[in-house]
């Protein structure tokens, strides 16, 4: 028997061997109870039922969902006996189980998220008004996905919508669209929105988009998000953090895109109100424009009115200024003809010169000078004769 033995710790390897080869993997649902995080990475709690306990332990970034004692839960797990002898579960992932337990996480996801802002209408962005391609999250065996599809081509055909196929529940499902939704945060340029839907299921159906993860993936898109999950009535947390809500997948759709006909009856209208503001503007610049023309005619008949009577006036002055120049002149001419000497000489007078100049006195004369007579019609001219001649007779010299 001494040959035979083990040590403890050859036993519980062998043990764990054991159960890796006969139990890899198991499944196991319990409650929650005794929960507790060590050092902020470390989860630790129990799974019990009516009858047993079995401890496990987790990481908390392995953690997607938030627990607490109470809730009802499955896990993916590898069973181990610990070197201290205690049996675990090694715990890989967790699924909430029983609508209590999947209404009480939504509720502290919710709160958590509300405090640390994630659903903040100030950080919401608007989906564009006519988008041209798309990216599509969801399982293509939906029937959500084919709704989607379908009134997309039937009010607004001709969008591109490129799509990713996901799972939409089940363990996988959360780890699926985190990873799309990376894939669409790397190529977002070529995208106008990000589109992520499922169609209607119990509680624990949408629990993938009320996981940590996806909400966090949906929050941190680069690309305005639009997500509609469930039915109408059915709320998850990835949509409190999208851009936008859609009700259902249908009406995701319909917000996504504009109805063709609403749009080509608002451009009709658009045009109709156009051309009416312009037939209303050229009417009234047109009536402007003939009223400026009348003004501009009144004016013009003014000035050629005010132009003919100043012409009008001008001539008349002119007139009255050539009669008044003509009847100066006339006075002018009778005052020089009454001046003119030839009248006077005409008269009978006449002007006597000596040397060329009119003597007006006979104290003017001297004995020898030759006096010239200036008549109306001819001269005299008398020069006195020497003063030895005995007659005294003058030397006359007539000319005419």
């Amino acid at each position: 028997m001494k040959n035979d033995a083990i040590t403890v710790s050859e036993f519980n390897a062998v043990l764990n061997q054991t159960l890796s080869f006969a139990y890899p993997e198991v499944v196991v649902e319990g409650e929650v109870s005794s929960f507790k995080v060590s050092q902020g990475k470390w989860v630790f709690f129990d799974l019990k039922d009516s009858e047993s306990v079995v401890g496990c332990f987790i990481t908390t970034y392995q953690l997607k969902t938030a627990l607490e004692d109470g809730m009802l839960i499955r896990v993916k797990a590898s069973p181990q006996l610990t070197k201290w002898g205690k049996f675990s579960l090694t715990v890989k992932e967790v699924e909430l189980a029983g609508e209590g337990s999947v209404k009480r996480a939504f509720e502290m996801l919710k709160a958590k998220f509300e405090k640390e802002g994630l659903f903040s209408p100030e950080r919401k962005r608007p989906l564009p008004e006519f988008p041209q391609k798309v990216l599509l999250i969801t399982s293509a065996q939906a029937a959500a996905y084919n709704d989607f599809v379908t009134i997309i081509n039937d009010r607004w055909s001709g969008i591109d919508i490129d799509h990713i196929q996901v799972q939409v529940q089940g363990a996988l499902a959360p780890t699926q669209i985190v990873e799309a939704i990376g894939y669409a945060n790397t190529v977002s340029d070529e995208y106008d929105a990000l589109v992520i839907i499922r169609g209607g299921g119990s509680a624990e159906d949408l629990q993938a988009f009320n996981s940590e993860e996806v909400v966090r993936a949906v929050y941190g898109s680069t690309i305005a998000t639009i997500v509609a999950i469930g039915h109408e009535d059915d709320v998850s947390l990835a949509e409190l953090a999208a851009d936008v809500r859609a009700a259902t997948p249908t009406d995701a759709a319909r917000r996504l895109v504009p109805d063709r006909s609403e749009i080509q009856t608002r451009v009709s209208g658009y045009s109709n109100s156009m051309l009416s503001s312009l037939e209303s503007s050229v009417s009234t610049s047109r009536a402007r424009l003939e009223g400026f023309y009348h003004s501009i005619e009144i004016r013009f008949n003014n000035l050629r009115y005010n132009l003919a009577d100043v012409f009008s006036r001008s001539c008349t002055a002119i007139d009255v200024a050539m009669n008044n120049s003509v009847v100066r002149l006339d006075s002018n001419k009778k005052l020089l003809s009454t001046l003119d000497p030839r009248a006077i000489l005409a008269r009978g007078y006449s002007i006597t010169r000596i040397n060329g100049k009119v003597i007006k006195s006979s104290d003017q004369y001297s004995s020898g000078d030759t006096i010239v007579i200036q008549l109306h019609q001819g001269k005299i001219s008398l020069k006195p004769t020497d003063k030895g001649d005995t007659n005294d007779k003058q030397q006359t010299a007539i000319s005419f």
